[in-house]
């Protein structure tokens, strides 16, 4: 089958869910869209272009509000989704480049934002600030039935350097609960301003069975895509679990029946965990084979 064209879903299987158990690992008093971790630091990310609160993870406290250049049509700028790459702007940068994911423009391309960040010092070397830059936007095809490429979130996989996204068939939250497609990229050259991305540049892809609304917050971790997904007011809240080389969906964790009554935000590793995020907490996950 040729990349990006759609296989046949995969029976539901009821009986991917498994034992998990959530341990409280900090509280959080900001509003976030999605997080993102590196070293020690934790970026929670507000949708709009707004702002990151950067989180001390050892310290557990908040340490700096970062600006992402001013604020945008929600529709757009959303922030589902953010993920540290591998590559550094330039070799002497302490953060590799902060990939954010945002909706469609109206050229119907989904897109990702690619940031730098960038330590502001004194004279005497002491840590005054951050800013970021804008150095990329990666636009993904339009979305068809074939590619399956609506509402494009892109994780990087820190280990094999690949680009994934985990997208579906349709613009909207309340409808294709059953498709959701992992497809693989390059990471374009970030020297691009502007790189765009055709069908042809999918190296590979897949279809799950997620009940795809409002998937966000995913995270790479040995070969494994954690999805967080669903809020309470739908009466479903899931953790995925997708093994990228055997390509299929190997577990289904039911959060509200493991009594998570919140929207998944943000997912990343940290300290040999799995997190989960919401508005008020970071959550350490533990799941028993």
């Amino acid at each position: 089958m040729e990349p990006g064209s759609d296989p046949i879903l995969p029976e539901p299987q009821p009986d991917l869910d498994g034992k998990l158990t959530f341990i409280p690992f900090a509280d959080l008093s900001f509003e976030h869209q999605s997080a993102a971790v590196y070293d020690k630091y934790a970026f929670f990310v507000r949708n709009g272009r707004g702002t990151i609160r950067l989180f001390d993870m050892d310290r557990k406290s908040k340490i700096y509000t970062l600006s992402l250049g001013g604020g945008g049509d929600l529709s757009i700028y959303h922030s589902n989704q953010s993920s540290f790459g591998i590559e550094k702007y330039e070799p002497s940068d302490f953060f590799p480049l902060l990939y954010i994911s945002q909706r469609a423009k109206s050229n119907k391309r989904c897109f990702t934002e690619v940031f730098r960040i960038i330590p502001l010092f004194n004279a005497d070397g002491t840590l005054l600030a951050f800013r970021t830059e804008l150095v990329q936007e990666i636009y993904f095809p339009p979305m068809t039935e074939q590619n399956s490429l609506g509402n494009v979130n892109a994780v990087i996989d820190s280990k094999t350097g690949w680009l994934y996204t985990y997208s579906r068939n349709n613009d909207s939250t309340d409808s294709n609960y059953g498709q959701c497609k992992i497809s693989r990229f390059a990471i374009p050259d970030v020297h691009q301003k502007e790189a765009y991305l055709e069908d042809t540049d999918i190296e590979s892809s897949f279809m799950i069975d997620a009940r795809a609304t409002n998937m966000q917050g995913g995270c790479i971790v040995d070969d494994r895509l954690y999805i967080g997904q669903g809020y309470p007011a739908t009466g479903s809240v899931y953790l995925n679990v997708v093994d990228l080389q055997k390509q299929k969906l190997v577990k289904r964790y039911d959060l509200m029946a493991k009594g998570i009554d919140w929207e998944p935000e943000g997912c990343f590793y940290y300290d040999g965990s799995v997190m989960l995020t919401h508005t008020h907490a970071i959550c350490r996950v533990e799941e028993e084979e």
